[in-house]
């Protein structure tokens, strides 16, 4: 079925209709956690999404090149957001594909400052009203 004519979007939501939930894998810094300034409006913005779309069905998976040793600070910092954590650079608990375990997270939605902030954001977005107005 064709919910968006953007096909990515069209996608998610086929995805996300037909699991109950998506799993996103989220870039911290500059995505979610301001490194630069100018542009913490843009991450505060971000988090609400995510936040929304926790309403409705997510696993959230951390993708950092943060250091080991910071691992267990950066979990916190994120839920301190709001935002319940799954998995960081690993899949979640009860993970039973053979996807997803050779060194690169499976996720239905990558989300980074570096590769298109704007694009996932529109993306994860008008898929999430589509979400919400095929379930009511």
């Amino acid at each position: 079925m064709r919910h968006h004519a953007n096909f990515y979007t069209n996608r998610l939501v086929t995805e996300w209709l037909k699991n109950d939930k998506i799993i996103i894998a989220c870039d911290l810094d500059d995505t979610i956690i301001p490194y630069n300034e100018e542009i913490k409006d843009n991450c505060k913005i971000m988090v609400d999404l995510i936040l929304e779309c926790q309403k409705e069905g997510i696993i959230f998976l951390i993708n950092t090149a943060r250091s080991e040793y910071q691992l267990q600070k950066t979990k916190e910092q994120v839920e301190e957001l709001g935002i319940k954590v799954h998995g960081i650079n690993k899949m979640h608990e009860g993970w039973d594909k053979p996807y997803g375990l050779n060194g690169k997270l499976y996720a239905n939605i990558f989300l980074d400052d570096r590769v298109g902030f704007w694009d996932s954001y529109w993306t994860l977005s008008n898929a999430l009203t589509i979400v919400k107005q095929n379930k009511n």
